[in-house]
């Protein structure tokens, strides 16, 4: 992944995030939302993408509209690989 590519998929993280926290909120309609969310995760970050799949477990839909969980797998990715600062991190 190129660093542009990186910037291209946190912003996809982001729509992710306020999609959920515009249109999360019913009960049915936000764990379906949750459930393609986690499928559209994963596929962007691989395994940390897993990590999102704690909304689908929120069934009330309540508190996981607020914590923009797909922004943060992003970050935490663009920080272990060092997409943020510029520079890969050695492996």
């Amino acid at each position: 992944m190129t660093r542009t590519g990186y910037f291209v998929r946190l912003g996809i993280s982001v729509f992710i995030d306020l999609f959920d926290f515009a249109f999360g909120w019913p009960p049915i309609l936000g764990t379906i939302e949750d459930g393609v969310g986690t499928i559209a995760v994963v596929a962007l970050w691989g395994k940390p993408g897993l990590f999102y799949i704690w909304e689908v477990i929120d069934v009330v839909d309540a508190t996981d509209s607020f914590v923009p969980t797909a922004t943060m797998i992003g970050l935490y990715v663009g920080w272990k690989e060092g997409y943020l600062l510029g520079k890969k991190s050695p492996a």
